[in-house]
């Protein structure tokens, strides 16, 4: 983690996430930069967090450990979002990682002074309950689609959903994590779509030939 004093990026990022809209007063005063390089922690499972994160740029993923010791993906952020909220604003240790995915740059919003004037913040604390109840539909609604969805149906989804320009360029490992599957069967799905012509492989990159196959597997 380093912080960052460069006023014009700060600015850039204020402008671009839009996070002041969040807030009931301009909390700029407030607010640093940090910036995180790719696989740091951001916020570590077990310990509480003396800052509250905002993500404005970059990939993170969730991460939580099994009584047995597993690695369990919980889900995968882009900015903007709030890390660790819960847990950091009213002091609870988390149950889970977030780890950088990519080189990150997030606002922080030092607890030790700030926290009161967080937690009196009517319209702060409405978008903290919104954000939370997204997720939790997210989740639910992915741990049901894990259990009785298809990894083509699934991926199909995923190819969508991070894609740009029709094409795929995603870490495979970090995506056979995401989707609760093993490397190996992630490649054998792939190439089935590469050899049904829905699908070319081009270097280290898949372009999109059917989007609309995509669209159906994935509905």
């Amino acid at each position: 983690m380093k912080k960052i004093e460069n006023t014009s990026l700060f600015n850039r990022y204020v402008n671009e996430s839009n996070i002041l809209n969040i807030f009931s007063t301009d909390i700029t005063d407030k607010m640093q930069l940090f910036y995180f390089d790719k696989d740091d922690i951001i916020i570590n499972e077990g310990e509480c967090s003396d800052f509250l994160f905002f993500l404005v740029d970059g990939k993170t993923k969730v991460l939580s450990h099994s009584i047995s010791g597993k690695v369990m993906f919980v889900s995968h952020f882009n900015s903007l979002e709030v890390l660790g909220e819960t847990c950091s604003l009213w002091g609870k240790n988390p149950n889970a990682s977030v780890q950088a995915i990519t080189p990150c740059y997030c606002f922080a919003i030092s607890l030790n002074l700030y926290r009161e004037v967080l937690l009196n913040d009517v319209k702060f604390l409405r978008y903290i309950c919104l954000n939370l109840g997204e997720r939790l539909s997210y989740m639910t609604s992915n741990t049901c689609t894990t259990m009785f969805e298809s990894l083509e149906n699934r991926l199909a989804s995923f190819i969508l959903k991070n894609s740009k320009n029709n094409i795929f360029n995603y870490n495979l490992t970090e995506c056979a994590e995401l989707l609760s599957t093993s490397y190996r069967h992630l490649l054998r799905v792939l190439n089935t779509f590469c050899n049904k012509n829905k699908l070319h492989k081009k270097g280290k990159v898949y372009e999109i030939i059917d989007k609309d196959y995509f669209e159906k597997l994935s509905s």
